[in-house]
């Protein structure tokens, strides 16, 4: 298959056989804020070939100071709208599908329509991420991602492969608290995100079993085991 040009330094890294896998994957991105923006930033950038991006929210002021993909003009607008404007603006190569709605278990059916060889979760609450985890198959992936201050954790669920994040995360429930949370967390816990999104994509993760876990005001970062 042709390639753009954009990806002319990637394939120099990965080689032309690693960016056809990535440029012929697909990704549902649940929920689109601070995560979600950089992680989607990276994967169009990277050469993905299809984002389904997922969220009910509108873009307020207070998401400026970490949704990168956003600013003032953008104020009051539909996230998924204005990230699939933002993000088909940096490559046509990437097809961008933008559903306004939120993730219920009445709503199901609606993602489980759309083919994806996995998802990024990039929610904000355990209630959403516990039914969205409802919609991977056996041969798909979740790369959870979380944020608070300047802590953040990773991992990667598959099923019968790992334990399931309601599993991980037994007595989590829904959070409607505003958390404080800086730029610097965001960005880097959405890039490393996107880093193993990737190695999913080559079928080679990282993080199975295992959660990475980061504080960013020492620059602590180590791995935990939670083996199945």
């Amino acid at each position: 298959m042709e390639l753009p040009e954009i990806l002319t330094r990637n394939i120099l890294f990965y080689g032309k056989e690693k960016q056809e896998i990535i440029s012929k994957s697909s990704l549902l991105i649940a929920g689109m804020g601070g995560l979600g923006c950089t992680a989607a930033d990276i994967l169009v950038r990277s050469g993905i070939g299809k984002l389904v991006l997922v969220d009910d929210d509108i873009v307020q002021e207070t998401d400026l100071n970490r949704q990168i993909l956003y600013d003032q003009n953008d104020i009051g607008k539909q996230k998924v709208q204005v990230a699939r404007n933002k993000l088909k603006a940096i490559s046509d190569h990437t097809e961008i599908i933008s559903l306004q709605m939120k993730i219920t278990e009445s709503n199901l059916f609606q993602l489980k329509k759309y083919r994806f060889n996995g998802i990024a979760d990039c929610l904000d609450n355990f209630k959403s991420r516990f039914i969205l985890e409802k919609v991977i198959q056996k041969d798909q992936f979740i790369v959870h991602g979380g944020v608070e201050e300047n802590f953040g954790q990773i991992t990667t669920i598959i099923p019968d492969k790992t334990q399931s994040l309601k599993e991980i995360y037994p007595n989590m429930k829904g959070k409607n608290s505003t958390i404080p949370i800086i730029p610097t967390t965001v960005q880097t816990i959405g890039s490393l995100m996107a880093q193993e999104i990737l190695n999913n994509l080559f079928r080679k993760p990282q993080l199975l079993n295992k959660m990475l876990i980061l504080e960013l005001v020492d620059f602590s970062m180590f791995k935990v085991e939670i083996g199945k």
